[in-house]
């Protein structure tokens, strides 16, 4: 069912192309929007009785409204600076919405805050969903930087992404701004699948309710779970463990695709998802270290004795981080065949430069170019514009 929206704002113009949008996309089955550019109108609507799910205003149409203490469903402010400077009431309890970004972006801002969940796109539908993994065999190698960045770019294009961080020590709370915390995480999940294994009971994805521990990440338009705080918890994460949470999210159907974030190779999380995940991104800094690294591991997964699995050459992708603008880089090993490269971003050398990571238009560029050429293939039509014709 489609979610009731209350848009109120001053300019008629910037209404007309947003509705207009609304009715020719896919996004016409998800939102209903009654639109209004005066206060005494959208007063009167308001307390018509009509059920709403969630209003969206200007700063003065939303204090008009809470002035009435009609604020018992989610609403948010429409802001040109991403601030808010109310006066009259308290605006506690409410989001603030960037006014004039891409109509794509400002819509799926408002999916988010009556938290209906994208559904999966209908041209990328697959048997089951895609499970795509960051791998390295080296330290600082970017992983973070690019599955967020994948995340983001993927989710914008309208998939249904969940990003999944399976480092001992969670990093992208320092890249990204963590939400509330609304759901009881990946320790809650993890316990429930190992109580159920216990009880020897089967069909566990059809059991566990995968939203009482989902959260949504704001910045990414994307689901995923809260870093976990004790990280002694996924130090105790086991292979199998992991393979059934790999194995619950991929049967969930929510998702048309999981983008799994790792830690070090050698650690088990990591060997389950080189074994689950149907593609693996392999992260290579641009110093021979890390090349050699990468060569040794793959001669490694090689060997039939090494449990690995027999395919992880066909389904491995190799990605040059911190590419030279000159074009000048250490030469991939033999048996390594590159499939992108990412450029390397002098400004992130800077102290605090976390907050660029998600903003850089030659990184944005680069992660832009791999989805084309990696994603795709695999859910076809995503990059075509035929998702929203």
């Amino acid at each position: 069912m489609a979610a009731r929206i209350v848009l109120a704002v001053r300019e008629s113009q910037y209404i007309e192309p947003l509705l207009h949008y609304l009715h020719h996309s896919d996004y016409g089955e998800l939102l209903r929007i009654s639109a209004f550019s005066r206060p005494d109108t959208f007063m009167e609507f308001m307390g018509s009785g009509e059920p709403v799910d969630a209003v969206v205003g200007d700063l003065a149409f939303i204090e008009a409204w809470l002035v009435e203490g009609k604020s018992i469903v989610p609403w948010a402010v429409l802001s040109e600076d991403g601030r808010t400077a109310g006066n009259k009431v308290n605006l506690a309890g409410g989001s603030v919405i960037q006014k004039y970004q891409s109509l794509p972006s400002l819509l799926e801002s408002i999916l988010q805050l009556c938290e209906v969940r994208r559904p999966r796109a209908d041209s990328a539908r697959r048997e089951e969903t895609l499970l795509l993994g960051v791998v390295s065999a080296s330290g600082s190698s970017g992983k973070t930087t690019l599955a967020l960045n994948m995340s983001k770019q993927l989710a914008a294009m309208g998939l249904s992404v969940f990003y999944l961080n399976l480092e001992s020590v969670d990093s992208s709370g320092l890249l990204v701004r963590m939400p509330a915390l609304k759901a009881q995480g990946l320790e809650g999940l993890l316990y429930e699948l190992k109580a159920g294994h216990l009880e020897g009971g089967e069909d566990l994805a059809g059991k566990v309710e995968l939203d009482r521990y989902v959260c949504r990440h704001e910045a990414l338009r994307c689901d995923g779970f809260m870093p976990v705080e004790n990280f002694k918890e996924m130090l105790q994460m086991t292979e199998p463990d992991t393979l059934d949470l790999l194995e619950l999210l991929a049967a969930a159907g929510h998702y048309d695709l999981v983008l799994v974030d790792t830690g070090n190779i050698e650690e088990e999380r990591t060997q389950a998802v080189l074994k689950r995940c149907g593609v693996l991104l392999w992260m290579l800094r641009n110093d021979e270290a890390s090349l050699y690294k990468t060569m040794k591991w793959m001669e490694h997964g090689s060997y039939a004795h090494s449990g690995w699995p027999q395919d992880i050459q066909d389904k491995s992708r190799f990605i040059l981080n911190f590419a030279a603008a000159s074009g000048y880089n250490n030469p991939a090993p033999e048996g390594i065949e590159l499939a992108g490269q990412l450029p390397y971003i002098p400004s992130w050398a800077l102290q605090h430069h976390v907050e660029l990571c998600l903003e850089s238009p030659p990184f944005i560029a680069g992660v832009q170019q791999l989805c084309q050429s990696i994603i795709e293939p695999l859910l076809p039509e995503v990059f075509t514009g035929s998702l929203h014709a």
